[in-house]
């Protein structure tokens, strides 16, 4: 159940044995936590990160690797939940935190597989083409980069796909490698002062603002100011406010891959960030393999509420290979190895929470992504921490994430 990402990445060669004291703690060690720390450190905050398993071990190393723009969802449809205003604002800071994200993969050399090719989000029915042509024409009045691809024009953009009516080619999306993006991001995190444990079990958080006591299952403890949550499900249960425990749900992905393809096979399939009906399925190329997650919906419960990623679905692993088969032809007859998932962390309206928890003083939450952690959160990241030393946050979009909009759940 370990995924590809994990296997092939090494381990984090900097972590740190934990300290007595700090001014921030950060309970999680994935992307949000990470990103969190980073920022934190570059402005002289001594900062401890505590992980539970290590760095990037859950949501953040078990994704297909994709920096998405909208959520996931055709832009008319953010509209339309939204509104116009708070949709440019979301669109916006999915643009500002690819960026920033590319600035500092490039300024630290970490070799994450980067490629930005863009995103192209495939129609699976006549319908959901109909919806791709509206979100197109509003990315058109807004001067968002973008290209639609008619069916006749899709086999020379995807030639192994069949079954698709068309497609809307998003420039400012791409991939990575997710464990070594952000394990790059950690190492460049204790090389400006932070410190980074592994094997850290929170288990309580005690005291108040400015003399918080982390404690763990092996009886070490940390003092710190100032507390951060920044893990999707443990966050839950660490948090005296209840808010998160109101707040916050859990559910579970699954993604298979297969070992490395023919040469003549991985020559039909483009390095883009592939989607398909309404993004709940989602497939990619990486390191001459095909990846492809999803189906969650297509069984009973649809994985919600499980908080196990040390097993898997059969039913959706059958259902994955199913729409593999219809849809891809070159891969019919080629085994799928791998699997594993992950468990993410959504809210009522889809958005994370960011900032502070509303009655709990020197507390703060960075989590809940609905599965796009990774195009939230290395800006949401600094936007934190920009709250934590100057008090406020200078994105517009930061008021549409605070976690006081949770208070009356």
């Amino acid at each position: 159940m370990t995924s590809l990402w994990l296997a092939e990445s090494a381990p984090l060669a900097n972590a740190t044995d934990m300290p007595e004291r700090c001014d921030v703690a950060i309970v999680g060690g994935g992307i949000a936590g990470i990103a969190t720390a980073l920022h934190l450190a570059e402005r002289g905050i001594e900062v401890v990160v505590l992980e539970q398993r290590s760095v990037a071990a859950r949501a953040s190393g078990r994704n297909d690797g994709q920096l998405l723009l909208g959520l996931g969802e055709h832009y008319h449809r953010i509209h339309g939940q939204f509104g116009a205003d708070k949709a440019r604002l979301l669109w916006d800071f999915l643009r500002d935190n690819h960026a920033a994200l590319r600035t500092a993969i490039a300024t630290h050399n970490i070799e994450c597989g980067l490629q930005q090719e863009g995103g192209l989000r495939l129609a699976e029915t006549a319908h959901e083409w109909t919806e791709l042509v509206t979100a197109a024409a509003l990315l058109a009045a807004e001067g968002k980069p973008h290209q639609l691809v008619p069916e006749p024009e899709l086999a020379r953009w995807l030639p192994a796909g069949v079954g698709f009516h068309g497609a809307l080619h998003l420039l400012g999306e791409a991939i990575v490698q997710p464990v070594q993006m952000v394990r790059g991001l950690a190492t460049a995190a204790t090389a400006a002062g932070a410190h980074i444990v592994q094997g850290a079990d929170v288990v309580a958080i005690d005291g108040e603002a400015g003399d918080f006591q982390v404690r763990l299952r092996d009886q070490r403890a940390l003092a710190a100011n100032i507390v951060v949550h920044c893990t999707s499900t443990l966050a839950r249960e660490l948090d005296r406010s209840g808010l998160l425990a109101r707040a916050v749900f859990p559910f579970r992905g699954q993604i298979l891959a297969t070992a490395a393809l023919p040469a003549a096979v991985l020559a039909q399939f483009p390095r883009y960030a592939m989607s398909s009906n309404f993004c709940y399925e989602y497939f990619r190329i990486a390191n001459d393999r095909f990846v492809i997650g999803g189906k969650r919906w297509s069984v009973p419960g649809e994985e919600l509420g499980l908080l196990d990623d040390d097993s898997h679905n059969p039913q959706v692993t059958r259902n994955l290979l199913d729409y593999v088969h219809a849809h891809f032809p070159p891969l019919r007859g080629i085994a799928f190895p791998h699997v594993w998932t992950g468990i993410m962390a959504g809210t009522p309206d889809g958005l994370p929470l960011v900032g502070a928890l509303p009655g709990a003083p020197g507390t703060f939450a960075l989590l809940a992504f609905n599965g796009y952690g990774l195009s939230f959160a290395f800006l949401a990241g600094r936007c934190l921490a920009e709250q934590i030393v100057a008090g406020t946050c200078p994105h517009p979009a930061m008021p549409l994430f605070a976690p006081r909009r949770c208070a009356s759940s």
